[in-house]
């Protein structure tokens, strides 16, 4: 028999028993986590290429399974055990926590850096805030919290996850963001098993960087600083770039099985295109994207 059978065979098997065990509630472990794991879907496809005996590469796999899901399993948290704000939604059957905050803005502030986790979400960004920020959360029982430091003529805000929070297959969350378009921004986000729309187009953007995982990330980049650096680094995930006609855009590109759609660009060399409007254009954007196992779409708009 062929070890290529047996291989997919128990991975088959085994996500089928979980599946079915954390449906008749016989256990209880985070699916959420299962995010995180990504990188073991090349582990795997580089066992199943080694050149060794099947028998070897059966073991291995099965080793490689059991601590995956011993991870998964000891990820799991009791809600019970937590002391949370909760309200009951009958017509959705699930916890939920909504949260709002915002943060006023300051007329001195002319520089501002946002760090933000986002996990099991739908995520959406504007740029319609008189604010420097406003958050609104609806959702299962996910707790976002924030930090902010004020220095001068700039703001470091960092959004963060509470510690230990697991979610179910069933959560559901919709985030809503808005940003004043006044302070040249520096981003950082931390995305996993979310689907994230990032619509900046209105706001100046000095810095984004992007480390995702089993998400949807869309980004729309805009004109309206005069430099902009973006480096995106994904597993398991869809991408989607908008870059402005008028704007000169740099592009490197490093994936690992990886499906691509680049419209609007010269190639230069392998993975590294550009468009040719470097002298005319005001704004120039350098884009760097590091997928493994994704699909990525960059076009012109």
């Amino acid at each position: 028999m062929k070890f290529r059978n047996i291989f997919w065979g128990m991975i088959l098997i085994l996500i089928g028993i979980l599946f079915t065990l954390e449906n008749l509630n016989v256990i209880d472990f985070d699916w959420y986590n299962l995010w995180r794991l990504w990188p073991v879907i090349l582990i795997l496809w580089g066992v199943s290429v080694l050149p060794v005996k099947d028998i070897i590469k059966v073991i291995l796999v099965l080793v490689i399974l059991a601590g995956s899901v011993t991870y998964m399993m000891n990820r799991t948290v009791n809600w019970h055990d937590r002391d949370y704000s909760i309200t009951y939604d009958n017509s959705n059957d699930y916890h939920v926590i909504d949260q709002e905050f915002t943060i006023p803005m300051d007329d001195s502030i002319e520089t501002a850096t946002l760090d933000m986790e986002v996990a099991a979400s739908k995520f959406i960004l504007m740029d319609e805030s008189y604010n420097l920020l406003d958050f609104e959360k609806k959702g299962s029982v996910l707790d976002y919290k924030y930090a902010i430091t004020k220095m001068d003529k700039s703001v470091d805000i960092d959004i963060y996850i509470e510690d230990d929070v697991v979610l179910k297959t069933h959560s559901k969350n919709k985030i809503e963001m808005a940003l004043n378009a006044f302070p040249v921004w520096d981003m950082h986000y931390e995305v996993g098993a979310a689907d994230v729309d990032l619509d900046l187009s209105g706001l100046k953007i000095s810095d984004l960087d992007i480390e995702g995982g089993a998400a949807a990330i869309r980004v729309k980049l805009g004109d309206k600083y005069h430099e902009t650096k973006v480096n995106i680094e994904a597993g398991a995930s869809s991408i989607k770039i908008k870059v402005p006609e008028n704007a000169y855009c740099e592009l490197d590109i490093s994936s690992v099985l990886s499906g691509k759609n680049i419209s609007g660009f010269k190639k230069v060399d392998h993975g590294h295109y550009i468009t040719e409007n470097f002298d005319q254009a005001e704004c120039k954007i350098y884009l760097v994207v590091e997928a493994a196992v994704s699909s990525y779409s960059i076009v012109r708009y």
